[in-house]
């Protein structure tokens, strides 16, 4: 900490000894010019342009190192902070190339960095290619995190997310076109997409285990097309796509909450949740106190736990894809575009599991799974768009797609369990020689299919350059069927028909002002899912107003509101936005930046639940979900669910040069969060749904002449929740960032 806070007083005195240089240097006679962009250097037959910035960034983190790596991840050290290198030829002179361009960014231990590139000869290719990296170290340790009670003995608090993901992601992508300006042009392609890293999962086998999650899953595609020009402003295009899909996975027992068995030195792992009084993962047997006793042994053998956890699943998917386009503007009174794209996909997954430990309620001791697992997916994928220009003022527009597709799928597996030739002596220390093996084929044939149609029309008016309008009906139809097995015919099918007028006008007033407004109400005889919307309205407003030339002010309304009157759902919701924003610059040294967007989000439905703590006022005033149309003895209580979101945020920025070599910026940006939801457990905080995200930031710039600029900038987070912590640890933190650099440009 000495050491970082140090680096970060250096990087100041930096940032200061160049301001003064700085001023020195603007009141010398010969520095009374405002610097200018570097006019390159021709080599060669080409213009070249560079520039490169290098840097160091010290980071200093008081609070939640982990809930830090979440949101921000930005570590100390130095840093290749940015890149470009641009190379245009002198009248397309250039015998391998015209125009080259490389940029990149984040180099030398950012948690995002990227390079991308691009090389052009007039007519005869354009090559493009980049490159990305992202880290995630996510540790949001309220996610799948069980809430140990504190008076359980032992108490046990989860103080990490039992689903962490720690993972590094790595992107590839590049793109050959051959004789671009061509009436027939060749396109190549390939990208390849691999996620690896640790990270943690959890499985249910009498109690919730913590898993290794090593994981690791690689996409390669291939892309090839040809595009045709038929005629002036009409192409037919043919592409062909590969897709390569890896998926090595696995998962294996993490070591949390261990114990020694009696008698011996063998561990037993006793999962997540810790609630001896309510019996998990057992009961404290009398006259024991404690789950565990001094020596680390546990006390009561007939407990849910784990010797052993292993999964394996190797997925391979193959999918290729084929598309036919054709776009057309050829007539003066039509245009028109089209395309339809078929693919099938084949997968296969064998899959592995093993469990050796004991699940209680069941007796089980051992238990495997293995089997091969097979799917394919068969889609369609069409659309067509007519535009009929009736006059100069109307024009007829109409749009269809087509989106259907088929995943049948199978699995023949053997599940073999291992079980307790006496269920009331059955233990921990039961040995395998006392239980029975019994194996259970499965046979699973189903398929998931769903079609999806929509056909809009819209009537749209240019009545002048100052207002306009359009009015449209849009039709679609969704068809969900799920066929559960093939031998009996057990299958769900459900038909929607939608049903949404449509209305849009647009004024401008004068040339510097502009208005929008879109309307859209749609209404389903029928849904899917029981909460989704049955009746659903969007409104859209945007104002464009520019008083000045420098001055750009702007405001936008965006209204969802949703709902389904089922009797035993009576689900409602809205999602309403609201934002304003300004950019103002008077003259080249000053320039202020604002804006400000409010989010209301809110939906409610009766849901059913479980919940034995009757201290707490849901349980207390819960209704019956056994009674009045209600069938779920497994959730008995009744409730009116809702979940509540607001979410304020604001920035504002100013820029302003108080000497004509240094520019100096100034913001402030904020995330206010408040929202609500039913409390089911007593322990649970309402986490990210409650908190504020302060984020002020100052960098200086100071033009050392030579094209040489010498920067510094200060960044600050600060994330505080405003509900209790609950058993894990804080998730408080701020940070002070500060990067000094020098940026050399040509």
């Amino acid at each position: 900490m000495i050491s970082t806070l140090l680096r970060l007083r250096r990087l100041c005195l930096l940032v200061t000894t160049m301001s003064m240089f700085a001023a020195a240097q603007s009141t010398d006679p010969g520095s009374g010019q405002t610097p200018t962009a570097p006019e390159g250097w021709d080599a060669s037959g080409y213009t070249v342009h560079q520039t490169v910035e290098i840097g160091y960034r010290g980071s200093d983190v008081s609070g939640s190192q982990d809930m830090y790596d979440s949101l921000v991840n930005l570590r100390s050290g130095p840093r290749f902070l940015e890149q470009s290198l641009t190379m245009q030829s002198i009248d397309h002179t250039g015998v391998l190339f015209d125009n080259l361009s490389i940029n990149s960014f984040g180099w030398g231990g950012d948690p995002n960095n990227a390079l991308r590139a691009r090389i052009d000869k007039s007519k005869w290719y354009d090559f493009r290619a980049s490159f990305r990296r992202d880290q995630t170290d996510f540790d949001f340790n309220l996610l799948a995190n069980p809430l140990n009670t504190p008076n359980s003995s032992p108490s046990v608090p989860v103080l990490d997310s039992p689903h962490g993901f720690f993972t590094r992601r790595r992107m590839q992508d590049y793109d050959l076109t051959i004789l671009p300006e061509s009436v027939v042009d060749f396109r190549l392609g390939y990208s390849h997409n691999n996620m690896s890293g640790p990270s943690y999962s959890s499985v249910h086998e009498g109690t919730d285990a913590l898993l290794y999650q090593n994981w690791n899953t690689t996409l390669n595609s291939f892309r090839a097309g040809i595009d045709v020009k038929l005629a002036p402003r009409t192409v037919l295009s043919y592409d062909q796509f590969l897709d390569y899909y890896k998926g090595d996975s696995n998962w294996q027992l993490a070591p949390f909450f261990q114990a020694f068995l009696p008698g011996g030195t063998q561990t037993v792992e006793l999962g997540l949740p810790v609630a001896t009084a309510g019996k998990t993962p057992c009961a404290i047997n009398p006259p024991n106190t404690s789950l565990i006793d001094p020596t680390g042994t546990l006390t009561n053998t007939a407990c849910n736990a784990y010797f052993d956890y292993n999964r394996t699943n190797r997925i391979r998917t193959t999918t290729p894809t084929e598309r036919l386009s054709f776009h057309s503007s050829y007539f003066d009174r039509l245009d028109f575009s089209a395309s339809y794209a078929y693919s099938s996909a084949d997968m296969d997954a064998p899959f592995n599991e093993f469990f050796n430990g004991l699940s209680q309620r069941s007796g089980v001791r051992q238990e495997t799974l293995t089997g091969p697992a097979h799917a394919s997916r068969i889609s369609n994928v069409a659309d067509f768009s007519a535009t009929f220009h009736i006059s100069k003022q109307f024009k007829f527009v109409d749009t269809f797609r087509l989106w259907a597709f088929r995943t049948p799928e199978s699995f023949a597996g053997t599940d073999t369990s291992w079980v307790c030739n006496d269920s009331s002596n059955c233990y921990l220390l039961t040995p395998m020689s006392a239980t029975t093996p019994s194996a259970e084929t499965i046979n699973d044939n189903l398929s998931f299919n769903q079609r999806w149609t929509t056909n809009e029309s819209d009537l749209v008016w240019d009545g002048s350059k100052h207002y306009g309008g359009r009015i449209g009906f849009r039709y679609g139809n969704q068809i969900f069927h799920h066929i559960l097995d093939f031998t009996t015919g057990d299958e769900d099918r459900i038909e929607v028909h939608q049903y949404t007028p449509l209305v849009g006008f647009w004024l401008r007033p004068s040339m510097n002002m502009r208005f929008n407004f879109d309307w859209e109400r749609q209404s389903s005889d029928d849904t899917i899912v029981r909460i989704a919307p049955r009746v659903q309205s969007r409104y859209r407003i945007m104002a464009n107003y520019t008083p000045k030339p420098w001055a750009v002010l702007s405001a936008n309304v965006n209204l969802w509101d949703g709902s389904n009157g089922d009797s035993l759902i009576d689900f409602s919701g809205h999602n309403r936005n609201y934002g304003v924003s300004a950019t103002i610059t008077p003259r080249e040294s000053f320039s202020l930046d604002f804006a400000y967007n409010y989010n209301d989000f809110e939906q409610n439905a009766f849901v059913c639940f479980n919940n034995s703590d009757t201290t707490l006022p849901v349980v207390t005033t819960a209704g019956s979900c056994t009674a009045n149309g209600y069938d779920d003895s497994g959730n008995p209580l009744l409730t009116f669910g809702y979940y509540k979101n607001h979410v304020h945020y604001a920035m504002g920025s100013i820029l302003f040069r108080p000497l004509k070599r240094v520019t100096t910026q100034l913001g402030y940006s904020i995330n206010s969060v408040g929202g609500s939801i039913p409390q089911f457990n007593s322990l649970q905080p309402l986490g990210a749904l409650q908190y504020n995200y302060h984020q002020p930031l100052a960098s200086l710039a100071v033009d050392l002449g030579h094209n040489i600029t010498a920067k510094g900038g200060w960044n600050y987070y600060q994330y505080g929740e405003k509900s209790f912590i609950g058993p894990t640890d804080n998730r408080y933190f701020h940070a002070n960032n500060a990067t000094a650099s020098l940026r050399w440009s040509f």
